[in-house]
């Protein structure tokens, strides 16, 4: 596994501290979900630019989405920020600074809530705007959910302070995030709209900045593993904001694999090859059924930068595009790419649909049931989760992107989709996958 140079940003997705910088995904199509954009008057400091503008209007969708929803999940009104909001220019580096921030500078690249005066502050010159080129509005949103998130939490008397638990109460915020952001899937919002590519491009977000490989779960500025953060928001789009005041902290399935340097190309594609051929052998055997495994070869089959080619019984892959992927993400990204095609293989013998949403559906699940059956480290694990969702990215021609869930005919899932049915595989193993 190789660790990437460190981002451009700190992102702060927490509690008045920063959080370390972390691999950077290739970026995401930029969208505009913004429906209806919200005067940011009420915003201290702000300039009425669109950074501005785009933060306003995701602040007043999550408040009123609070509004409606705090009495239910937590029998509490709720009542807006006492400390309020603050945007900053952090690229003049003069003026006053926000609270809990001794000066300017120190908000470069963040967001954060401070719970000792109950507000919010972000930097609108070198976040919002990053946020947005790479990710789309959508992950603004899911910032500033976030912070929200630990206000929610403040007036649910959870400790948001550094003696609280910090990987309950990211996974919390997460979670909140999470909930908001189905509202605006589901057209529940006044003025945003998310549609299935903006929920992608704020998965991207969350990843990017997950805790770097060795990070103490319960150090006072974690804010969890790419498994721990998509795991909490995808909780909380699935099951609303009552799930999310016990986010589920339990750790993935993993092993004592290296975290040091990539293991080469061809030494990868050879290792998952043999053991992605014994575990789904294994199944289709259990299941009173054979098989010829396909062999892996440099050379086109559909897909970019890998496929898998029924009619030759072969997986092929372009050597400049997957080498792209290995370099940038890591070995385990190209594992799990390679995997997820001899699912694909796998699907016909175990008698499972070959095409459409079942089908990758069924390839993500069991390529996560094969994930925890290699044992992977924890860092290859998210490393798993990042080829989940940068895949697409990855591809130069719109019309032959590959990604884990392609079926037999091309279909893919959203990457969120893909997330959830690997997580599925992942925990339960591969006798919920179809």
């Amino acid at each position: 596994m190789r660790i990437l140079p460190s981002a451009v940003l700190a992102l702060v997705l927490g509690v008045a501290g920063c959080s370390p910088a972390a691999p950077q995904p290739r970026p995401a199509p930029a969208r505009e979900p913004a429906n209806r954009a919200v005067d940011p008057g009420f915003v201290h400091g702000a300039d009425g630019g669109d950074a501005d503008r785009l933060a306003a209007t995701v602040i007043t969708d999550v408040r009123d989405f609070w509004t409606a929803n705090l009495p239910a999940v937590a029998g509490k009104e709720w009542h807006d920020l006492d400390g309020g909001y603050f945007s900053v220019d952090t690229a003049r580096g003069d003026g006053r600074p926000p609270p809990c921030s001794g000066t300017v500078a120190n908000l470069e690249g963040n967001a954060y809530y401070c719970a000792s005066v109950d507000a919010i502050a972000w930097d609108r010159a070198a976040l919002l705007p990053v946020l947005r080129d790479h990710y789309g509005d959508a992950a603004v949103a899911v910032v500033l959910a976030h912070e929200l998130g630990h206000a929610v939490q403040q007036r649910t008397g959870v400790d948001v302070g550094a003696g609280g638990d910090a990987a309950r109460t990211e996974a919390g915020a997460d979670c909140y995030a999470g909930s908001f952001l189905r509202a605006a899937a589901d057209g529940r919002t006044a003025h945003l709209r998310v549609s299935p590519q903006d929920l992608d491009g704020a998965l991207h977000a969350l990843i990017v900045f997950r805790d770097p490989i060795g990070t103490d779960a319960s150090a006072g500025d974690a804010h969890g593993s790419s498994f721990d953060r998509i795991t909490a928001f995808q909780d909380g789009y699935r099951d609303g904001p009552a799930r999310c005041a016990e986010p589920d902290v339990e750790p993935a399935p993993t092993g004592d694999g290296p975290d040091g340097p990539n293991a080469a190309l061809p030494a990868t594609i050879d290792r998952t090859a043999s053991t992605a051929r014994e575990f789904f052998g294994a199944r289709i055997a259990a299941a009173g059924r054979a098989w010829t495994p396909p062999e892996v070869r440099a050379g086109s089959c559909p897909g970019d930068p890998v496929g898998y080619c029924a009619d030759h019984g072969t997986i092929g892959y372009d050597p400049a595009r997957l080498d792209e992927l290995h370099r940038d993400v890591g070995d385990q990204a190209t594992a799990t790419l390679l995997a997820s095609r001899y699912a694909l293989a796998a699907l016909g013998p175990l008698g499972l649909p070959t095409t459409g949403p079942a089908a990758g559906t069924a390839i993500s699940c069991l390529t996560g049931a094969y994930t925890a059956a290699e044992r992977v480290s924890a860092g290859d694990l998210d490393e798993a989760v990042e080829s989940l969702l940068v895949t697409d990215a990855v591809s130069r021609d719109a019309t032959s992107r590959d990604a884990a869930s392609r079926d037999a005919d091309g279909g893919r899932l959203t990457g969120a989709q893909r997330a959830d049915a690997f997580r599925d595989g992942l925990l339960h193993g591969p006798d919920r996958c179809g």
